[in-house]
């Protein structure tokens, strides 16, 4: 039976993947490249570190990673959080999550900055028991290790985890850790490949964790 349910936050908890995909083509365009957000959209979802990788090799850049992915400005992107809300419905699912005496956790390949920040301004603190970002483990997303260290964290076995993922990359990890992912399909602009996961959804005013421990 589920006894917990871990989040991943971009694109499930908070519609970020279109403000993430303007700034990082505005940065890698001051490197000299010729990056599109529907270009970016191709690549799927991709950590820091990966994404600024990808940019390093196609557009032959000089420059280290590590200056790569400091080039970026979190500042302005948590900024313009501050004008959005959370995905219709997952904080009520949150609620009912809760209510039912079932943990919770984010595990996400954002930074940990912009993590606190989500948490900070949709009040999530108390509906949320654990979390984990990408600096905490040496591999990311479709590498388990994100998903592997929050089922520690939170003290329950992967089989009895329910992980919910809009990416592909999200989907394979949360599988190789022998978790049960659900896909969220609900945003139009994301065309990640998401079969192969145990349930797809559209909207998650549809899930009700009872039903969901029945199922699962």
């Amino acid at each position: 039976m589920i006894k917990a349910v871990i989040f991943d936050m971009d694109g499930v908890i908070i519609d970020s993947h279109s403000v993430a995909y303007q700034l990082l083509c505005e940065t890698a365009n001051t490197f000299g490249c010729n990056l599109t957000s529907k270009e970016i959209k191709t690549w799927g979802s991709l950590s820091s570190r990966q994404f600024w990788t990808k940019v390093k090799e196609q557009y032959n850049l000089p420059h280290d990673i590590s200056l790569l992915i400091n080039s970026y400005n979190q500042d302005r992107e948590i900024e313009l959080y501050k004008s959005m809300k959370p995905i219709p419905g997952v904080k009520e699912f949150l609620y009912d999550i809760k209510s039912n005496q079932v943990k919770t956790a984010l595990a996400t390949s954002a930074s940990k900055k912009r993590m606190d920040a989500v948490i900070h301004l949709f009040e999530l603190h108390t509906l949320i028991d654990e979390i984990v970002c990408d600096e905490e483990v040496a591999a990311s997303k479709p590498d388990p290790q994100i998903f592997l260290l929050a089922s520690q964290k939170l003290a329950i076995e992967p089989a009895e985890c329910l992980v919910i993922e809009d990416s592909e990359n999200g989907k394979i990890a949360a599988k190789k850790a022998g978790m049960k992912c659900l896909g969220f399909k609900g945003l139009s602009h994301v065309k990640e490949n998401m079969e192969g996961s145990d349930m797809l959804f559209f909207n998650f005013n549809e899930l009700n964790i009872k039903e969901l421990q029945k199922q699962f």
